[in-house]
C-alpha cells in the first residue's frame, strides 16, 4: 500500500514540475521577446522616454566631496583659504591641471603651480598632456588616485574637454569627489564642471560636453563682468531641466552636497530656465549668502509642470465696433 501511495505521489508531482519548468521557459522567452522589441523601437521614441524622466539631483546619493567654482579674475584670500582647508591643509595632496592654458604647452611649470606650491601643502604635482591616450595611462593618472584635491586652471575649456573627456583623468576626478576630496577651478576650470558646457559665443552660446561634476547645472563665469546673462538664459531655454550658475570675477561658489555658499567680492546669479508668465527667474546672491539648490530645483519642476496661460479670446463684437 505504501508503494502504491509513493507511486501515486510520483504521478501527481511529476506533472507539476513539468508545468512549472514550462511556465518558467515561457516567461524567459516572453522577456527575451520584450527586450528584442524594445531594441527595435525607433531611436526618437527611446530618446523621448529619456528626456521625460524626472529631474534628478545627487541628494539621494550624497556626494561626499566639495566643489570650489570660481568666476575668474584674481583669487581672493578667502576663497584660497577655504579651498586649502577643504583640501586637508598641510596634509593636502594637490594635483594642478593647467591644460586649459596654451602657455603651459611651452612649459609644464605654470604660474598656478608655483602659486599652489608656495602654500605649504604636503605635495603639489602637475598633470598636463595634449594626448588623450596619455590621459588613460595609469602612471600618468596615479597622482590623482592619491590626491585630496585638484585644481583646474583658466584658459579655454574646450582644451580640457578635448584631452580629458571620457578618459581615466575624468574618471579619477569623479572618484576624488566621491571619496570626499575637493575640486576647484577658475574661469575655464569652472565651465568644464558642467555636463552641458558653454564653450564660447555671446549672446548666442556655443556648447559642448564637460566633465559633469555638477549634474543638471550649467556654469558660466566672468558673468556680470562680460554681460553673459542673456547667453546663459538662452542655454537654459534649450535645456529646461537645468539650473544656471552665473559667477562673477573674484567670486566663488562653494558647493557641498546641495548647499551653496557664495564667497568673494561680487555676486552669483542662480538662473532658472525662462518660462512664460514668470519673469522672476534670476536670484542674485551676495558674498556670504547660503542657499539650498534643491529649493531652486523644486521651483523649476513646478514651472515645468505649470500649464501655459491661455490668451483671452478677443471680443468679436467690440473688435468690429472699433474698426474704421
Amino acid at each position: 500500500m505504501l508503494r502504491a501511495m509513493l507511486d501515486a505521489n510520483r504521478v501527481v508531482f511529476f506533472p507539476f514540475r513539468y508545468f512549472s519548468s514550462t511556465i518558467a521557459r515561457r516567461r524567459r522567452l516572453a522577456a527575451s521577446l520584450a527586450g528584442l522589441l524594445l531594441g527595435l523601437l525607433p531611436t526618437a521614441v527611446r530618446a523621448q522616454s529619456k528626456i521625460d524622466t524626472p529631474l534628478s539631483w545627487p541628494v539621494e546619493k550624497e556626494v561626499a566631496g566639495s566643489l570650489v567654482i570660481v568666476g575668474g579674475g584674481l583669487l581672493p584670500d578667502a576663497i584660497r583659504e577655504r579651498f586649502l582647508e577643504l583640501a586637508g591643509g598641510k596634509k593636502g595632496r594637490l594635483v594642478v591641471i593647467p591644460t586649459a592654458s596654451k602657455r603651459v604647452d611651452q612649459s609644464r611649470i605654470s604660474r598656478g603651480f608655483k602659486y599652489w606650491k608656495a602654500q605649504g601643502l604636503a605635495s603639489v604635482s602637475v598633470l598636463h598632456t595634449l594626448n588623450p591616450k596619455e590621459a588613460n595611462d595609469p602612471s600618468f593618472v596615479k597622482p590623482l588616485t592619491e590626491a585630496t584635491a585638484a585644481w583646474l586652471g583658466g584658459g579655454d575649456q574646450s582644451r580640457l574637454a578635448s584631452v580629458y573627456h571620457n578618459t581615466a583623468v575624468e574618471t579619477e576626478l569623479q572618484r576624488l569627489l566621491a571619496r570626499g576630496g575637493v575640486i576647484g577651478g577658475t574661469s575655464a576650470g569652472a565651465s568644464i564642471m558642467s555636463a552641458i558646457m558653454i564653450t564660447g559665443g555671446n549672446p548666442q552660446a556655443h556648447t559642448g560636453q564637460g566633465f559633469g561634476l555638477l549634474p543638471n547645472v550649467v556654469i558660466d563665469q566672468h558673468f556680470q563682468n562680460r554681460k553673459r546673462q542673456k547667453r546663459l538664459l538662452g542655454v537654459l531655454a534649450d535645456h529646461p531641466r537645468c539650473l544656471g550658475l552665473g559667477i562673477d570675477e573674484k567670486t566663488a561658489v562653494i558647493l557641498q552636497g546641495h548647499t551653496l555658499t557664495v564667497l568673494g567680492t561680487a555676486n552669483v546669479s542662480v538662473c532658472l530656465p525662462p518660462a512664460k508668465g514668470d519673469a522672476d527667474n534670476v536670484k542674485l546672491l551676495k558674498s556670504g549668502e547660503v542657499c539650498d539648490l534643491l529649493q531652486f530645483r523644486e521651483r523649476m519642476i513646478s514651472r515645468l509642470k505649470a500649464p501655459v496661460p491661455s490668451k483671452p479670446m478677443a471680443d468679436k463684437t467690440s473688435s468690429r465696433a472699433t474698426m474704421p
